[in-house]
């Protein structure tokens, strides 16, 4: 008897990788449904609302046939509650997150009732637990797309504010509860999706069962430019200052801080760095950098003509499970100067460069080495596909459960 393709639930809160996994299984003709927290359609008068440009980036045209499941007024009403009260920081992340179980455990009940078999659930890290619990009482497929490094990398957060005590930071550690809560989401999982090696090892570390890991990297398909037919011409980089783009969040674990500390070492050189993103630095760290300036953030509309006015982009991180920010900078015809703790994405001398040691010296040493390379023709982001991933999701979420459990080698992706 023929296996019946399994048919895909997709519950994710934003947009992230601009929904890549529900577009892939849907070119594939596997979702059944993506359930995610809004969803604006053209036109929409949510669009419109004060403060509603982010909103109106919460779309994707490739699904617009799909069916796509967000309860857009119980969600605003949450966000705008919680504004109200001033709430933010972890309370809400987590009060967010289980909200968003409970409305999407509607879907899956929907879906168990129409008696419909097999089912797979995807779920992005620390806001699975109770949609795989369900899945799993009634015998369907889970994967997990874990989007960081887990525990370690909070370790590695940790000591970098021991080190940088007095810079002024935001950030505020992890509640125990959410790690235990994810920590039944790897067990109840039969899969676990990591987007690089550096994911992968970390996840090791603290003890995941590297027969669940799969090693599957991101996709961003927004076509590839060519360096030297960039707005301002690579060709003059030699004769005026290197504007240098960071693009994310503007915090420790990205290695902000030792990238400022570079700057300071660049400050007779002919360099600029533009900092986009929300900040949880206090903007004192850099006062006293000329060359620096923050932009708050950008709106996903407006990165681009970020990165078309940039000559290099950067990513000093200590962490990041792959960072899209390097993919979408290369599309744009824009090397990318990374560390190796994230996604591999950078080939050395062909599409950036990798920065060897993460401490100022380091970063400023490797600044001035792509400076006299530049300019990098042809830069282009690794080539995996939308049909490339989904192919991958099918058989992590499918065939690739039983041969497993069988002992068979993994049809999935090794990186």
């Amino acid at each position: 008897m023929k296996e019946v393709p399994s048919r895909w639930i997709v519950c994710q809160i934003g947009a992230r990788e601009h929904y890549a996994v529900a577009r892939a299984l849907e070119r594939q003709g596997a979702l059944r449904a993506l359930v995610t927290d809004f969803w604006i359609e053209p036109g929409s008068v949510l669009g419109r609302l004060p403060g509603g440009r982010r909103l109106a980036d919460r779309y994707h045209g490739e699904l617009r046939s799909a069916t796509v499941v967000a309860p857009n007024l119980r969600m605003l009403g949450f966000e705008l509650a919680n504004r109200m009260r001033s709430g933010g920081g972890w309370p809400t992340i987590l009060k967010r997150n289980r909200l968003f179980q409970r409305l999407a455990l509607r879907e899956l009940a929907a879906v168990a009732k129409s008696g419909e078999v097999p089912i797979t659930v995807f779920s992005y890290s620390y806001a699975a637990r109770e949609l795989f619990r369900y899945a799993k009482e009634r015998g369907w497929t889970t994967v997990l797309g874990q989007i960081d490094p887990g525990p370690e990398e909070e370790r590695i957060v940790v000591a970098e504010h021991a080190r940088f005590g007095g810079i002024g930071s935001s950030w505020q550690p992890v509640p125990g509860a959410y790690w235990e809560s994810w920590k039944e989401e790897v067990a109840l999982a039969d899969r676990v999706i990591v987007n690089s090696r550096w994911s992968r090892d970390c996840l090791v570390k603290e003890g995941v069962d590297e027969r669940k890991l799969e090693v599957v990297p991101l996709v961003f398909s927004a076509g590839t430019a060519v360096g030297d037919d960039r707005v301002g011409g690579l060709g003059e980089v030699g004769e005026r200052r290197l504007r240098i783009l960071f693009l994310g969040q503007v915090n420790l674990r990205k290695g902000v801080a030792r990238l400022l500390e570079a700057m300071r070492l660049l400050r007779d050189e002919a360099v600029e760095l533009t900092l986009a993103g929300p900040s949880e630095i206090d903007p004192a760290a850099w006062a006293d950098l000329p060359m620096v300036r923050w932009v708050g953030p950008v709106p996903r509309s407006m990165v681009a003509g970020y990165y078309q006015a940039a000559d290099l982009f950067i990513l000093p991180t200590l962490s990041d499970g792959y960072a899209l920010t390097q993919l979408e900078a290369m599309a744009h015809g824009l090397p990318v100067l990374a560390s190796r703790y994230c996604g591999e994405a950078v080939r050395a001398g062909e599409n950036g460069f990798v920065i060897e040691e993460v401490s100022a010296e380091g970063i400023a040493a490797a600044i001035r080495e792509a400076r006299g390379r530049l300019p990098l023709r042809g830069v282009r982001a690794p080539a995996f596909t939308l049909d490339d991933l989904g192919c991958e999701l099918r058989r992590c979420g499918g065939e690739g459960v039983a041969d497993r459990e069988a002992g068979v080698e993994s049809a999935c992706l090794e990186s």
